[in-house]
């Protein structure tokens, strides 16, 4: 996990040194999985940009609550997201994330002890940038392909974690 840490830490720096702009800002996600409720995301995120190309790094928290509750998977998603410019305000996305997820059972379920894993999962969209002056306003639409692993109970082997999400953002021009 440190390692991971380091990588991306690296990787932030170097970006940063290379990048023609660096935002950074607050984005908030509705966020709807297949078999569980939708909820909010709030998301810390960013964005460097390139020649015609931008890069995000972000993180995020979620809770998603499948049963009616009775079973909540919590995770941190960190997202990193490549853009290419369709347009000037306009671009296509995808990426690769990286969820660490908590899985509490409670109700029908209280007898399965909790678990915790870590999942790779990948996204893709497409989305705007508006420039503002020195703000960015961000939206983006994502369809994320991750799969939480829940106990192998029998009734929980057909729920479905892949979520998409609606994603809008203030972000503030550093350069």
């Amino acid at each position: 996990m440190k390692k991971l840490y380091s990588i991306i830490i690296l990787i932030i720096i170097t970006g940063t040194i290379n990048a023609q702009s660096i935002a950074i800002g607050a984005q908030g996600a509705y966020v709807k999985s297949q078999d569980a409720d939708a909820v909010i995301m709030p998301v810390a995120a960013i964005r460097l940009g390139f020649v015609g190309l931008k890069v995000e790094g972000s993180i995020g928290y979620k809770s998603d609550k499948y049963f009616d509750g009775a079973i909540k998977a919590t995770s941190y998603p960190v997202m990193f997201t490549g853009f290419l410019n369709l347009l000037p305000i306009v671009h296509l996305e995808g990426g690769i994330g990286y969820y660490n997820t908590k899985v509490e059972y409670s109700g029908l379920f209280s007898g399965t002890p909790s678990e915790t894993n870590s999942n790779i999962g990948y996204h893709a969209g497409a989305g705007l940038e508006i420039p503002l002056g020195n703000l960015l306003l961000t939206g983006d639409i994502r369809y994320v392909i991750e799969k939480t692993k829940f106990a192998n109970l029998k009734s929980t082997a057909d729920l479905k974690s892949d979520f998409y999400m609606v994603v809008v953002g203030l972000m503030f021009k550093l350069y």
